[in-house]
């Protein structure tokens, strides 16, 4: 943030505080639903405490809960039921004349005699996890420092997770690669969420979804379900909120990913809704960025909520993005993809309807239909003059339709199945001048001084239609067959019509409680992706590349110390084969032109031990410590060998640390709130709040390695020699450490939240990679510097 972006902020946020009137907040209350885990039945008569207090309630016979007259803040709250295990659920705020909605899913409890009961404490775990899965909710991604409110940067505090950059937010997991993350929002699943997106990836600079609609996220780093298909690593499983029910209520934001506004409200007396809109405001800040043009994007969001009778209700979600930049000499922040002058435009639009039926007590199901367009638009030139000399103008369509159903055969038998059809429609037209490789005298390396012609590259051009289809049925089963003993099995099948490619993926998991605070757990999972639509279309020859796979083993442990400790030790291998690459890559010479065809003589290797400890925020501190060591490692299909892979980090350590300060339960802080001098300085970092929170997070990564080329001055041409080993050298370790002051101010009738953040705040010069230049020098091309970044929510 320069100083006239902080001067502007610093300003706003001193009229707000003087201008406001502060008075001791009006009284919130939690809202909520109580289900069963299993089949989503309405639980009557369940308990909710809100900790440390004498207040709670009931559930009625829909289930729902509302506990009213608390005063602003943040509380712990626990729910007990009985024949159900207790759920607490940490940190969730209260603001003044407002609803917090919680909702509540119960898994049932081990009958008296049978086993021990085991125990969660504020730990939660999707229902059908085994292993390698964590779930956060909006505050932790909020809080989360250095990650600028993004859902995939929150994410990269997990040991199995790594980007490629500071400044994209691709997730790569145990050694995989990007584009291998399945993301689902609300059912709809998304190929990038991101603005500025990557085609064949799953990253981009900014993301697209507005987190401050967001419920929870539940990550799945390996061996997932068999519900989920057509990726080989992970899955990220959104959760959106539904929009209040109880009256119109707005809030505004400023922040990373631009200005924006959010409107909730309810739609008759069976519906609510949620609509935002954000727009960036980046070019105010480009001198810390190291941008050297102008990131211009916007989005709007909505969500639409109905409960049509008792056994139907109906969700619509919208996404739509824009964003546009023009670069010219060169990029240090990835829009320009290591193009020196590019343009590009890219859309995005995002549309899904799910209908959740329930069919009987122990049967429902939801079914989606959903539609995702993405555009893609660049150019890449050269000055002076704009001689194009590369242009992308790409459209990649999904329409699908999906349905899963959920049977609860018995108490301890869960069957889940489901199908879908996705109809794939995608245009490619992209175009490469021919390039020209010149023979220079070595004696003066001048534009006059060419002697010969040493190659010529003739032009490429590709302009196709993908029209296919691709379908796809599963069907898992999750038996607790006593106690301690739980296993879970399951098969899918995918078909995709362009490629006559099928395939069935068995998954299986099985976790035995060890004791009632330590479960061991096992899981195999075989997981297939399709080559991307980028890669399909770049020649015809490639309709008949097979699917990628890579098979998971994992085995861990976990261990709760305490409600609000717990510690988790995984190992795992992973294997994969049939990775599509370009068949130049398989020839040894440099030069080689495959006109775009692919083939499956990749494969690849990764194992390793992750640790994940974690205090949860029950009081005043949490702390996060992450370890993860692995190996991971590529094939060479021209030597048969294997070299280390492009994300092959050996070492990867995390720590996070916060301390939070309710400074509204002091006497001495409700009288200085009073005072005029207190209204004027508050706005002031070092100046206490009605709550305040200090975290940071260091986080450190081994040397990523690189293959360096050979500087040919009789070419002008940095060129990977033919002998030379892939990836033998590394760049220097990575670490930074990032800093976060988050201040809420509690009003008579709304709130304020206002956080600082610096990333990277001693300034370590972060090696990206390095720009070979056809003069034959280098340049070292840097991650984020030291970023300063303010930003403010107004909750009404």
């Amino acid at each position: 943030m320069n100083k006239n972006t902080c001067k502007i902020f610093n300003i706003l946020i001193l009229h707000i505080l003087s201008f406001s009137q502060i008075l001791f907040a009006a009284s919130g209350r939690i809202t909520g639903t109580v289900v069963d885990q299993q089949s989503l039945e309405s639980l009557i008569g369940a308990n909710i405490l809100v900790v440390g207090t004498e207040q709670g309630a009931a559930s009625d016979d829909e289930g729902h809960f509302i506990i009213e007259n608390l005063t602003p803040g943040s509380y712990n709250i626990e729910i007990r039921y009985l024949g159900y295990a207790t759920v607490k659920k940490n940190n969730v705020i209260i603001n003044p004349n407002r609803a917090t909605v919680v909702s509540v899913s119960m898994k049932r409890a081990v009958l008296e005699g049978e086993a021990i009961e085991v125990q969660a404490g504020y730990f939660e775990k999707a229902k059908e996890a085994v292993v390698s899965t964590r779930s956060m909710n909006f505050e932790e991604i909020r809080r989360s420092p250095g990650d600028l409110v993004d859902i995939q940067r929150a994410m990269q505090a997990l040991p199995s997770v790594v980007s490629g950059s500071d400044q994209l937010n691709e997730i790569i997991t145990r050694g995989g690669y990007p584009g291998e993350n399945l993301f689902i929002m609300d059912n709809i699943e998304i190929p990038n969420p991101n603005h500025f997106a990557i085609q064949g990836a799953g990253g981009g600079p900014i993301n697209l979804l507005n987190s401050y609609m967001v419920r929870n996220v539940d990550f799945y780093a390996g061996a997932f379900s068999a519900r989920f298909g057509d990726r080989a690593s992970s899955v990220m499983d959104i959760s959106l909120r539904t929009g209040s029910d109880e009256g119109f209520r707005w809030e505004g934001s400023l922040g990373m990913a631009g200005i924006g506004a959010l409107a909730e409200g309810p739609v008759s007396k069976a519906g609510s809704f949620m609509l935002s809109a954000r727009k960036s405001y980046l070019d105010l800040i480009i001198s810390s960025t190291g941008l050297t043009a102008v990131p211009r994007y916007q989005n709007m969001q909505g969500k639409l909520y109905y409960q049509l009778n008792d056994a139907n209700s109906l969700a619509l979600n919208l996404v739509a993005g824009q964003d546009k930049i023009n670069i010219e000499g060169g990029d240090k922040a990835g829009y320009g993809r290591g193009a020196e002058n590019v343009d590009t435009h890219n859309e995005q639009y995002i549309g899904g309807a799910t209908l959740r039926t329930f069919w009987s007590k122990k049967l429902y199901s939801n079914t989606t239909l959903s539609a995702v367009q993405n555009a893609y638009f660049v150019d890449v030139y050269r000055l002076p003059g704009r001689k194009v000399y590369f242009d992308n103008h790409s459209s990649e369509n999904e329409y699908t339709l999906k349905s899963d159903v959920v049977f609860q055969a018995s108490r301890g038998l869960e069957m889940d199945f489901g199908a879908a059809l996705k109809r794939v429609h995608s245009k490619f037209d992209v175009w490469s001048d021919a390039d020209t490789v010149f023979v220079y005298a070595e004696d003066g390396a001048i534009p006059d001084s060419i002697i010969d012609i040493f190659r010529v590259v003739p032009e490429y051009e590709v302009y196709n239609t993908i029209r296919s289809n691709k379908a796809s049925v599963y069907a898992q089963a999750s038996w607790q067959l006593s106690g301690r003993i739980r296993a879970t099995a399951g098969l899918r099948g995918d078909y995709f019509e362009y490629t006559k490619f099928h395939s069935w993926s068995p998954r299986w998991g099985f976790s035995w409680a060890a004791t009632e605070r330590t479960d061991l757990n096992f899981a195999f999972g075989r997981h297939f992706q399709s080559p991307y639509p980028i890669e399909l279309i770049s020649h015809p020859d490639n309709n008949r590349l097979q699917h990628k796979y890579a098979d998971h083993f994992v085995f861990g442990i976990e261990h709760l110390f305490r409600d609000d400790v717990k510690l988790t030790v995984e190992v795992y291998q992973k294997t994969y084969r049939n990775v599509p690459v370009r068949l130049k890559a398989t020839t040894p010479d440099p030069f080689d032109d495959d006109r775009g065809r692919y083939n499956n003589a990749g494969k690849g290797e990764s194992r390793g031990i992750e640790t994940f400890f974690q205090k949860k925020l029950t009081n005043r501190f949490s702390t996060i410590v992450s370890y993860a060591y692995s190996q991971a490692e590529t094939n060479d299909p021209r030597w048969q060998i294997y070299y280390p892979s492009d994300f092959d980090y050996r070492h990867v350590f995390t720590f996070i640390g916060g301390y939070k300060y309710r400074a509204y339960e002091a006497s001495w802080y409700q009288k200085m709130k009073q005072q005029l001098w207190y209204r004027i300085l508050s706005w002031l970092p070092v100046m206490p709040a009605d709550e305040f929170e200090v975290s940071l997070k260091w986080r450190y990564l081994g040397g990523r390695p690189y293959t360096e080329p050979v500087y040919h001055p009789e070419l002008q041409r940095w060129i990977v020699q033919e002998t030379a080993r892939l990836n033998s050298l590394r760049y220097p370790p990575y670490h930074r450490l990032d800093i976060r002051l988050d201040r809420r101010f509690l009003f008579n009738s709304w709130s304020m939240v206002v956080f600082f953040d610096v990333v990277n705040i001693y300034n370590r010069d972060n090696i990206w990679n390095y720009q070979y230049n056809n003069d034959g020098s280098i340049t070292k091309v840097y991650q984020y510097q030291t970023l300063p970044v303010g930003g403010v929510t107004l909750e009404f």
